[in-house]
């Protein structure tokens, strides 16, 4: 296994090659320090580095703050920030660059090596999330259902984008709305369709199908036929907090797996022993008995 490379941006040239000296010490790799921006901008680009220490206050035209904006730009690649003391003004610039880490000026060799450690592990994670959702977010673009989720009053609290048509909202405009101020729903036989009578369908069984409906969207007064599922979901007590509505054309498979119905699908959604994890946008679910450990470091909470 090649060693993790690291390169050290710092104007002083005797707390760079402390720094190097310490980290090569450690166990990384440290071929090359930078003391200005010109330099590091070359050596970024000759060494590949696996991730960047970065004096927030570097001497010259351009410091350490706009170094890491190229970096966030144009690498991927973590950044720790070196920094003595600091005004509020710096630290506000240096946090939209998003850091992996603060080393404080001065330091030991166990802040270094736990810094580096837990930047190289979040930056890991951060990159399987990323992957995760975009791979979340392609799936859902490309899904002929329409996916309506609701909490128990039946507001809406998520659409994907089939739905986002069709409704003629956005999840941002469509937001705590009432389902019913989205979409008519009425029987095959002409029926409407309320919450109560979707709320007695599902008292027995855990998902509830209706088969060749015809759903009204207000914002155009459009109308299609449908077959529509709806699902309770349950947190990891089997406490109800929300429905899963589904639409799709009648005779249709599911653009999910072939093998399941689309009630069972949506029983993915459901929150069963597990919770989710806030990542920008994205909810990343994260199931009980895959978890070691968690630890609480001020503003992170690290979860193995």
């Amino acid at each position: 296994m090649s060693k993790i490379k690291i390169l050290v941006v710092e104007d002083e040239s005797i707390v760079a090659k402390d720094i190097q000296n310490t980290l090569i010490r450690l166990g990384y790799d440290v071929p090359a320090t930078a003391s200005n921006a010109l330099s590091a901008y070359q050596k970024l680009e000759d060494i590949q580095p696996d991730l960047v220490f970065l004096d927030i206050k570097l001497k010259g035209e351009i410091d350490g703050i706009q170094i890491a904006e190229k970096i966030k730009n144009s690498y991927d690649i973590p950044v720790i920030f070196l920094t003595s003391f600091v005004d509020k003004a710096t630290l506000d610039r240096a946090k939209v660059t998003e850091p992996y880490g603060y080393i404080v000026k001065p330091f030991n060799e166990s802040d270094l090596q736990t810094t580096v450690e837990m930047a190289l592990y979040k930056f890991e994670k951060d990159k399987e999330t990323k992957y995760s959702k975009e791979r979340y977010e392609n799936a859902l673009l490309n899904l002929d259902e329409a996916i309506f989720i609701l909490d128990i009053n039946f507001d809406i609290t998520f659409l994907n984008p089939k739905a986002e048509n069709l409704a003629g909202y956005g999840n941002d405009s469509a937001m705590g709305k009432d389902l019913f101020s989205l979409i008519k729903i009425e029987s095959e036989t002409g029926e409407p369709v309320s919450k109560e009578l979707f709320t007695e369908r599902i008292k027995n069984d855990k998902i509830s199908d209706l088969k060749n409906a015809n759903a009204t969207f207000p914002h155009d007064q459009s109308t299609m036929k449908s077959d529509i599922t709806f699902s309770p979901v349950r947190d990891e007590k089997d406490v109800l907090i929300g429905y899963a509505l589904v639409l799709r054309q009648p005779g249709k498979a599911s653009s999910s797996e072939a093998t399941a119905p689309i009630g069972e699908q949506m029983e993915s959604i459901v929150i069963q022993n597990s919770f989710f994890v806030k990542k920008g946008s994205m909810l990343v679910k994260v199931f009980l008995e895959n978890i070691n450990w968690i630890q609480a470091m001020d503003n992170y909470v690290i979860i193995q």
